[in-house]
């Protein structure tokens, strides 16, 4: 038997694919395997966290304010009365909004109203719903006010602010457990594509839910899309594009309301109706 020395072959541990191709396949497999991880996470965790009791999210609630208060910090669950007479108009209008969605007393909600010139409102754990004088003074008519509250009292009957929170702490404690950063633009990247969606998903679910309401309380649903046509109108009627579609939080303004015409061809809603209007006092009641 006889040895010899080979020349080795040049093509021995050159991949077949170039380098680039190669990097933007692992790049996109790797977004691709996050954004999955941080759907199943917050689809996990939101439902986790709609399985809480209302009881324990109005005793978190508590704790929270106490600690603040203790700290000498503002809290968010701080009931303050700066405009009683506002307050007590959009009260009114609250109490019908918890009876057409048939509001137990188990879940209280409790309403704030904030002097702040913001084009915003939200609802956060323990029921409380925040309203801003910035979207309330552009708002027609009580019919689109009606619509406002009863999507962010939605928000609280359906446990939205429970899914969300409990979705987020599934990402953070899922995605720490296998070594990823909140601060890793991957990560970063793939949780916000997750997580908007998620979202989207509960704002359509509280539309629905609100023109339910709205019908319940004048019998007719015109005037609910003047509140989406509102917020086209606040963003100079560029309702975006494909991606910017993709990103939202919320669904696109054109869409809300489609689906409005559509819920209510479907349930033999009546479109056209009487719009009650706002108290002669209410833009004066915001001024003051």
């Amino acid at each position: 038997m006889q040895y010899e020395d080979r020349t080795p072959d040049d093509r021995v541990n050159i991949p077949g694919r170039h380098p680039f191709r190669e990097f933007l396949r692992l790049s996109i497999m790797a977004v691709v395997v996050v954004i999955v991880l941080g759907f199943l996470l917050s689809i996990l965790g939101g439902k986790l966290g709609g399985l809480i009791p209302f009881k324990s999210e109005l005793w978190l609630t508590e704790r929270i304010h106490a600690a603040s208060e203790k700290a000498g910090q503002e809290s968010l669950f701080e009931v303050r009365s700066v405009n009683p007479e506002l307050e007590n108009y959009l009260q009114s209008v609250a109490d019908k909004v918890s009876v057409a969605l048939g509001l137990e007393e188990s879940m209280p909600i409790t309403l704030h109203y904030s002097d702040e010139n913001v084009v915003n409102a939200f609802a956060t754990i323990g029921g409380h719903v925040y309203f801003f004088k910035g979207l309330l003074s552009l708002l027609p008519h009580e019919n689109a006010l009606a619509m406002l509250m009863a999507h962010e009292y939605s928000h609280v009957t359906l446990r939205h602010p429970a899914k969300g929170l409990g979705g987020g702490l599934a990402l953070t404690i899922g995605t720490s457990v296998i070594g990823l950063s909140s601060e890793n633009r991957l990560f970063s990247l793939g949780t916000r594509l997750t997580s908007t969606g998620f979202s989207r998903s509960m704002e359509s679910e509280a539309d629905q839910s609100a023109l339910a309401a709205v019908f319940e309380m004048y019998g007719h649903v015109d005037g609910a899309a003047a509140l989406f046509n509102l917020f086209m109108q606040q963003r100079q009627g560029d309702a975006g594009g494909q991606f910017e579609k993709f990103v939202l939080t919320h669904p696109l303004d054109q869409e809300r309301i489609d689906q409005i015409n559509q819920l209510a061809k479907e349930n033999g809603w009546l479109t056209v109706g009487d719009l009650t209007p706002l108290p002669d006092d209410y833009i004066d009641w915001l001024q003051r």
